[in-house]
């Protein structure tokens, strides 16, 4: 008796088959993954150079830059306007000080979605309100050649390139916070 030949596919063909699938949707996950993260980076990006330009237009209407010592968005939600030191109703100050250069909702200045965004002037300074720094925290290191302090975030304004000018190491850093760079220019 002849055996007669069955078609079909063996349980390796099929597994090698699976596999083979498996591995093509991996690597399509990841590069959907990696595509928005630089997608809400360049949001981010082109946000902080929005209020950079309404900075400046503000500057050009009252020759300095808002007089807000620092508008720092590290905090997770803005509802109260007294969480983490009133730094929400730095950044709502700021926002009011914009009105009529551009449109911010002092809230997406800190969002867990968006980024914390960051803006600095200090008093001390003596410089009588004359340079800033603004900042975004970005997924990847967008902000690597941005001539500011730290490669994962975007950095505009005079601050920034004065800090790395002027300090080396943690202390070209502007953020507030026990630096050296804290007084601007």
């Amino acid at each position: 008796m002849q055996w007669a030949k069955q078609k079909g596919f063996t349980i390796v063909e099929l597994l090698i088959v699976i596999v083979v699938i498996a591995i093509l949707a991996a690597i399509t996950i990841v590069a959907y993954n990696g595509i928005q993260a630089n997608a809400r980076d360049s949001a981010r990006i082109s946000k902080v150079k929005a209020i950079s330009k309404a900075i400046e237009l503000y500057y050009v209407n009252n020759d300095r830059y808002p007089p807000i010592h620092d508008g720092v968005g590290a905090e997770t939600t803005c509802g109260s306007q007294t969480e983490n030191w009133g730094h929400c109703d730095r950044n709502k100050q700021l926002a009011d000080m914009l009105a009529p250069y551009m449109t911010i909702d002092p809230t997406s200045l800190s969002s867990a979605t968006q980024g914390n965004y960051f803006y600095h002037y200090t008093s001390q300074s003596g410089d009588s309100h004359q340079s800033y720094g603004l900042m975004v925290y970005l997924e990847g290191n967008g902000g690597a050649s941005d001539g500011g302090y730290y490669s994962n975030a975007y950095e505009v304004g005079p601050k920034p390139s004065y800090c790395m000018s002027t300090y080396t190491g943690s202390d070209a850093r502007w953020t507030t916070y026990n630096t050296k760079c804290a007084g601007g220019n």
